[in-house]
């Protein structure tokens, strides 16, 4: 548990450098359509230091991976859940999400996580497939 601890905060750390560039691009987005035009400095601090833990989070949790008696449908399942709770606490105490806006959220963050890991999975096999073909030749 311990090395888990160490290698989210590595993960973390390392990921939480984007952060501020993550909240530079929502208010950029937020102000060009026309939602925002200036924001105080408090709002802006608020911004940068929950930015930084949405992405500490975001990059922490892949430690998940690392854990080898974690079977990996259960690291996908609790990564995915990890993830969608940082962005949607984040979203919501920011005020870039409304409540309403909470069910398309969650709709198109498990389709698109879906997608991705579906991708990940059928290009895995496929790699895994050519290398016991190769191998299979090779033993004839």
């Amino acid at each position: 548990m311990k090395k888990f601890i160490l290698n989210f905060i590595h993960r973390g750390f390392l990921a939480g450098g984007s952060g501020p560039l993550i909240l530079a691009v929502i208010y950029w987005s937020l102000w060009r359509s026309g939602v925002i035009e200036t924001i105080s400095v408090g709002e802006a601090v608020v911004g940068i230091i929950t930015s930084f833990i949405l992405a500490f989070v975001a990059g922490g949790i892949q430690a998940i991976y690392r854990i080898e008696k974690l079977p990996l449908l259960w690291a996908i399942f609790i990564h995915g859940l990890v993830l969608y709770m940082d962005y949607i606490i984040i979203y919501l105490m920011n005020g870039w999400l409304k409540r309403e806006g909470m069910l398309l959220f969650t709709v198109c963050f498990f389709i698109g996580y879906g997608i991705i890991w579906l991708g990940i999975y059928f290009l895995t096999k496929k790699k895994t497939d050519q290398l016991n073909s190769k191998l299979a030749q090779k033993q004839k």
